[in-house]
């Protein structure tokens, strides 16, 4: 059936594919780009948590009320930001 279909003129289009590359502003070189495995503990730990809203020196804590074993990724992002912003 498939090749009937195609001998009639219904061929399926099929769109290209494309890489999308995004870039930021550290891949363009506009400043020096710090890393989230290069944050310590204590700079991770100097801005407070927008996911669950630890404040400045408080570890991160799960819905429960349980201390994280890892930081929030939101967090650290904010603490690379605020280490660029000096």
């Amino acid at each position: 059936m498939c090749c009937s279909l195609a001998m009639a003129g219904f061929v399926s289009f099929i769109p290209p594919l494309y890489d999308i590359v995004q870039t930021y502003g550290c891949a363009l070189g506009d400043s020096p780009c710090m890393k989230r495995r290069e944050l310590t503990t204590q700079q991770v730990s100097s801005v407070p948590c927008p996911t669950c809203g630890a404040s400045v020196g408080e570890p991160c804590e799960l819905h429960s009320g349980v201390p994280r074993s890892k930081p929030h990724v939101d967090r650290e992002f904010a603490a690379i930001e605020a280490i660029e912003r000096k």
